[in-house]
């Protein structure tokens, strides 16, 4: 299938590593245009070298911190401005908080607010006047935690994410005036590089081994596994493409059918 991606200019951002980092390499493989954007420079280097080596496609990296609105700004301008315009936007920056009420402190609660829903909020404002050019497409990287509770300590995570839903829905129907489809991919568990780390946490939490923590983490999907970033990324790029047409205000789970609600 076409998914007529060629030539179209799009900016992923959190994109060194992951779901990110695949949905960039997704999107170049489909002959788009990307940039990416992440913290750390060194991971973000070999992001871009891996998917222009893998793909052929031309890649453009920048640094940023997106939970602060200049970095948002800046980034948008210079993906905009290295690729003669922009038609996509994965919003795909965040951040797992995982701790009980009393753990999270008021700084704690602004960061996960800043990096999980207003890093979003931001670039979509700023890239907002060229995605009207053409009718572009914003996509935002969310998470089972705002749609259900399911693992100890995702307190602030399901707050922040249950805002990105809203937020995802309330900004689909301003861009449905401008030809501008905005639309979620809502990852399950899926194994990306900080799946170790909050395997850890959840199995001393529960006192269990990491290795039965994960176990439990793949009993979560009805399939028994784990999914992949390339999962995940398959279901943003036709999401991100013309094929995906009248698709707009709604959340895709790629979850391994790990949700339990209908």
């Amino acid at each position: 299938m076409d998914l007529s991606l060629k030539g179209k200019r799009a900016l992923v951002t959190g994109s060194s590593e992951g779901i990110g980092r695949a949905i960039a390499q997704g999107l170049a493989a489909e002959g788009a245009e990307v940039a990416i954007c992440a913290r750390r420079p060194g991971p973000l280097r070999q992001a871009a070298e891996r998917i222009q080596a893998e793909t052929g496609a031309k890649v453009h990296s920048f640094g940023a911190d997106l939970s602060r609105t200049e970095d948002c700004d800046r980034v948008v301008r210079q993906a905009a401005e290295a690729m003669g315009g922009l038609e996509i936007l994965v919003n795909n920056v965040g951040q797992i908080k995982l701790a009980g009420i009393a753990e999270i402190s008021d700084a704690d609660w602004q960061k996960e607010i800043d990096r999980n829903v207003m890093s979003a909020v931001r670039c979509a404002r700023a890239a907002w006047p060229y995605l009207m050019r053409r009718g572009g497409r914003v996509i935002n990287i969310t998470g089972l935690a705002g749609k259900q509770v399911h693992l100890p300590g995702d307190m602030a995570t399901s707050l922040t994410k249950a805002a990105l839903n809203s937020f995802t829905k309330t900004l689909a129907h301003e861009g449905g005036k401008h030809g501008i489809l905005v639309n979620n991919v809502c990852p399950g568990p899926i194994l990306t590089e900080g799946m170790p780390e909050r395997l850890g946490w959840i199995a001393g939490r529960l006192k269990i081994s990491v290795e039965d923590a994960r176990r439990n983490r793949e009993r979560v999907s009805v399939l028994g596994r784990l999914g992949t970033p390339e999962e995940v990324a398959n279901v943003a790029v036709f999401l991100a493409s013309e094929r995906a047409s009248f698709v707009t205000g709604v959340t895709v789970e790629v979850d391994g059918g790990a949700s339990h609600y209908i």
